[in-house]
């Protein structure tokens, strides 16, 4: 693997850092790469699979730093639909998290798949805050003398 000037400066730069351990990870592997480690040394001191190191190398001919720095399509499948975000959404703009959450039910004639503050969550990735309530404690009328 031969990487010019410009790619090896950006991948040292990578390397050190990126805000990603996975990231820097790779960008370590390809420089290894580069300078002629085997991928099997690679994989033994990085502590990944030989399957990721040429997953990287791939990654790296065929889209350069922007395919390096890709995050992972896996993962579990999201457990509330675009649809019933949505109807969350429409409903939040003027009640609480858990009359929104009443609501959705009623609307969708099922219960939510999910716990309420995954609810939540989705709502806020659609742009709500909430604000929690807060007990405060009052300070007394009388100050306290210092001892």
């Amino acid at each position: 693997m031969k990487l010019d000037k410009a790619e090896t400066i950006t991948l040292q730069e990578m390397a050190i850092n990126h805000r990603f351990k996975n990231s820097r990870r790779r960008a370590t592997g390809l420089l290894m790469l580069a300078r002629g480690d085997k991928p099997k040394v690679v994989c033994e001191v990085l502590g990944v699979s030989d399957r990721a190191v040429y997953n990287w190398a791939h990654a790296w001919r065929l889209g350069g730093i922007c395919a390096l720095m890709g995050g992972h399509n896996g993962g579990r499948p999201r457990a509330l639909s675009d649809d019933l975000v949505a109807v969350a959404l429409e409903i939040a703009r003027a009640e609480s998290l858990p009359q929104i959450a009443r609501r959705v039910e009623e609307s969708q004639g099922q219960p939510l798949p999910c716990k309420i503050e995954t609810l939540g969550e989705a709502l806020k990735r659609g742009g709500f805050t909430f604000k929690r309530n807060r007990f405060s404690l009052k300070k007394s009328a009388t100050s306290r003398s210092s001892r």
